[in-house]
């Protein structure tokens, strides 16, 4: 067994005793793999102040597994993401993308404001993404239409009420996008859209010819 492979043995046990850590430690080699300062920071019989002095050292792709995992101590986690949010602004598009669709929570909150939209549909299929961390992005005026079409047509979001309507509401929505959205649109949200401002003529048209289809005052 390689010398990398036989620390990794030792830290897979959650219940390594504190003289073995100790030891670990105070290695000189145990440091010089990434995989072995990986598991020492994830690892809870790692020293805190230990684990957060290897955060900084680590590549992002150890950094988004740290931020993922809920056994790691969420001080640890914490670091990991304003590690992470440091060093976004010199990740390529791909690499951003990578890690939208592997991060945990922390990293993702930022991550969803990322103007691209292959960012944004990688977190759309991110396991910790949530309907809360969405209705944002679908709100804001900002957001380009390109992302607000991804999340529309998105078969695990683009169904919940909160982000359709947080979509429709938003003047910066695609016509067409708006316009296959509105036979699925509560009643509220089609009277609602009356008093939106920027919401164009053909849509406040259409969604009244719902509200009739439907036998309702309009």
């Amino acid at each position: 067994m390689s010398t990398e492979g036989h620390y990794l043995k030792i830290l897979n046990r959650p219940d390594v005793g504190p003289d073995v850590m100790k030891a670990l430690l105070a290695d000189p080699g145990v440091r010089k793999y990434h995989t072995v300062r990986r598991a020492l920071a994830a690892h809870p019989r790692t020293p805190r102040r230990e684990a957060l002095s290897i955060v900084g050292t680590l590549y992002w792709k150890d950094l988004a597994r740290l931020s993922a995992d809920s056994r790691v101590h969420p001080e640890v986690r914490r670091a990991a993401d304003r590690d992470l949010g440091r060093r976004l602004s010199e990740m390529s598009l791909a690499e951003r993308v990578d890690l939208a669709r592997t991060a945990g929570r922390g990293t993702l909150l930022t991550l969803r404001f990322d103007p691209e939209t292959r960012v944004v549909e990688a977190l759309l299929d991110n396991r910790l993404t949530t309907e809360p961390d969405l209705v944002p992005v679908a709100a804001r005026p900002e957001s380009p239409g390109a992302i607000l079409e991804a999340i529309a047509g998105h078969p695990r979001w683009g169904f919940r009420p909160a982000i359709r309507t947080a979509l429709l509401h938003n003047p910066k929505l695609p016509t067409a996008v708006a316009l296959s959205l509105l036979p699925r649109a509560s009643s509220s949200d089609l009277v609602g859209l009356r008093r939106t401002p920027g919401i164009s003529r053909l849509i406040r048209a259409c969604a009244e010819r719902v509200l009739a289809e439907r036998g309702l005052p309009h």
